[in-house]
């Protein structure tokens, strides 16, 4: 699906702006630029903005929401203890990009224990001999596109389409074979349990 360009409700900062600050975030701003190549807009989405900013915290402090995102500013604080809800609707289908070097991860929203995200995949896989094997156990359900997800032990891969889910238990050992490379694949993955992070 064709990325949404000039939507009114999200607003956009100037790209030279996030670069200062990002600063040595290299692989964040690569992976932006790649894309920018793809889709042509020289400014970058509140959604890329916010996602940036929450990777900028994780690699300074270890906590992805060390910065309280309220209103036009950020704040440092607490995003899960201290924060309000967020009243904004939002659709999942936003913004999916047609073409992405590395599968795209999104935090919808995170509390103690647990994280929602939304993943775009654009035919990428595990690498080869890769296998997942998380703390947190995860609840995924395919919206669009499809995948193999294949399970240590299967002989072969599970193909899933849209309204597909699969209760992931921790430390189930997993990969994903293959992702649509003709659309983008979008999931919602639910983790609980564990260390949220």
């Amino acid at each position: 699906m064709p990325r949404r360009q000039n939507r009114r409700s999200d607003r956009f900062v100037d790209r030279e702006r996030l670069l200062a600050a990002m600063g040595g975030c290299r692989e964040t701003i690569a992976r932006e630029q790649a894309r920018m190549e793809i889709s042509g807009p020289l400014y970058f989405s509140s959604s890329t903005v916010l996602a940036a900013i929450d990777g900028l915290a994780l690699m300074l402090t270890g906590r992805r929401d060390y910065f309280h995102l309220t209103g036009h500013g950020v704040h440092e604080g607490n995003a899960v203890e201290g924060r309000k809800p967020m009243l904004a609707t939002r659709n999942l289908f936003a913004n999916v990009p047609e073409r992405l070097i590395d599968e795209e991860i999104t935090i919808l929203v995170e509390f103690p224990g647990a994280r929602i995200e939304r993943i775009v995949s654009t035919g990428q896989a595990s690498q080869p001999g890769f296998w997942c094997d998380q703390e947190q156990a995860e609840w995924v359900v395919l919206l669009r596109g499809s995948a193999g997800l294949l399970f240590e032990g299967e002989a072969a891969p599970r193909s899933l389409r849209p309204g597909d889910y699969v209760e992931i238990p921790a430390h189930a050992r997993h990969r994903v074979e293959w992702t649509d490379a003709n659309e983008a694949t979008v999931w919602l993955a639910v983790h609980v349990g564990g260390k949220a992070g």
